[in-house]
């Protein structure tokens, strides 16, 4: 069954929706968890009715929610106003059209307008973080991938914390992972130029502007791979990738709208650049690091903070490293994704852990997925490894937590730290047998 894409696509969608509830429950409604968010998001009872019933329950509820929601209810009003997501049309458009799609069942079941629209856009994110983990598989290809496998990484893949605290609350941070490992992906379906994937990133560059990127390290393997230059293609490939974004701006211009960017207007994302050189306005503090060579001090830092946030899934995804380049099957293609990634948001000048996560975060759970399937032999091996870091990831506090010494509770870490000495000690064994 699973050698189906489709059928492995849906499976991955529809049980991750299930897993979804029981998070939710878990995070925001119970006693096991006390879940902050720290910054923008706050946590509190919604009302929500169904069949004319009343049911309250906590549920995160982000600074951005009410200007998203205003573009999930009428996507118009991203076009004719100065909507701070006006850059992010296909991601607004992607959780309207799923909201008019459930509109149906909604008013049959007599659910409210709000309730409807963080089912839409919660089913989206599931979508968009489901596509990443089939195109990772698609690029490992397992040979034997059953039903414990997908169940196993569908869990890992769904408590990282990208997902675990982004996929309830309204943001385009889930395309990160796809865009990452897309490129790679493309490139193992076609080693040469091919037009369809220029065009696909720049669709997705209407969702999530780090497409750009991904179209980047797309030319980069294509180049590489064939040891050519091949200046001329890659221009064209170039045009192709901005026809989308070109003809959204021309519907501005034709129509004579106002165009906004709060990424560059508010915070200055990447635009500091030139105004260090030309003495415009500069930030310090809050996470801003406007100074030529004092970014990279800041960024450096942020990266040392991210790896004591991931330490369990760290060490696992070194592990992993170590032993591949002894078994000759470390991932090249997406090593290349990962640095240019890294490299593009050392430049962004703001710099709260998750602009890191997005590339360095997103790199170490990919290798663990990587390793999930090339250091195991058994699925007691594969839950040895997966369990370590699904317990990590269940109580592991929101990135945004201020206090470093505290971003999981200390007898959790033991615990993870006690599971990955179990693994680690048996896969040892193993080994030692085997020789």
């Amino acid at each position: 069954m699973l050698k189906n894409n489709s059928r492995l696509l849906i499976f991955l969608v529809f049980f991750s929706a299930i897993l979804a509830l029981l998070i939710g429950y878990f995070l925001f409604n119970s006693t096991f968890i006390e879940p902050d968010y720290y910054a923008c998001t706050t946590i509190g009872p919604i009302d929500i009715e169904i069949l004319d019933n009343v049911y309250s329950f906590n549920y995160p509820r982000s600074c951005d929610q009410a200007e998203y929601f205003k573009g999930f209810e009428n996507f118009n009003t991203i076009l004719l106003t100065e909507h701070s997501y006006q850059q992010r049309p296909l991601y607004i458009a992607m959780v309207y059209l799923a909201n008019l799609l459930f509109t149906p069942v909604f008013f049959f079941l007599k659910i409210s307008q709000t309730f409807g629209l963080l089912i839409s856009l919660t089913f989206i994110h599931l979508i968009i973080l489901n596509l990443a983990l089939f195109f990772v598989l698609k690029i490992i290809n397992p040979q034997n991938l059953n039903i414990r496998d997908v169940v196993l990484l569908a869990i890992f893949n769904l408590l990282t914390p990208i997902a675990k605290w982004g996929i309830f609350e309204p943001s385009n941070q889930m395309f990160t992972l796809l865009l990452m490992i897309l490129p790679v992906y493309f490139y193992k379906l076609n080693k040469g130029f091919y037009f369809p994937y220029s065009l696909m990133f720049g669709i997705l560059f209407l969702a999530n502007r780090v497409s750009l990127i991904g179209m980047i390290t797309y030319l980069l393997l294509v180049i590489l791979g064939s040891h050519k230059l091949r200046l001329f293609e890659a221009v064209k490939h170039i045009i192709a990738f901005s026809v989308p974004f070109l003809g959204y701006r021309l519907f501005f211009i034709v129509r004579g709208l106002t165009i906004f960017d709060t990424n560059t207007e508010t915070y200055q994302q990447f635009t500091w650049i030139i105004d260090y050189f030309t003495g415009g306005n500069r930030k310090y503090g809050e996470y801003f690091c406007h100074q030529i060579p004092g970014f990279i001090r800041c960024y450096a830092e942020g990266t040392l903070d991210l790896l004591m946030y991931l330490l369990i899934p760290s060490i696992f995804a070194i592990f992993y490293i170590l032993l591949s380049i002894r078994l000759k099957n470390t991932p090249r293609e997406l090593f290349l994704s990962f640095i240019v990634l890294y490299c593009f948001w050392s430049l962004i000048g703001w710099y709260p852990m998750r602009f890191i996560y997005y590339s360095f975060g997103n790199f170490i759970n990919i290798l663990i997925i990587f390793g999930y399937f090339y250091l195991n032999k058994n699925f007691l091996q594969k839950l040895l490894y997966t369990f370590p870091i699904i317990f990590y990831y269940s109580y592991l506090t929101m990135w945004n937590n201020p206090d470093s010494n505290n971003f999981i509770g200390r007898n959790y870490l033991y615990i993870s730290l006690l599971l990955t000495f179990i693994y680690v000690v048996n896969i040892s064994m193993n080994r030692m047998r085997q020789n």
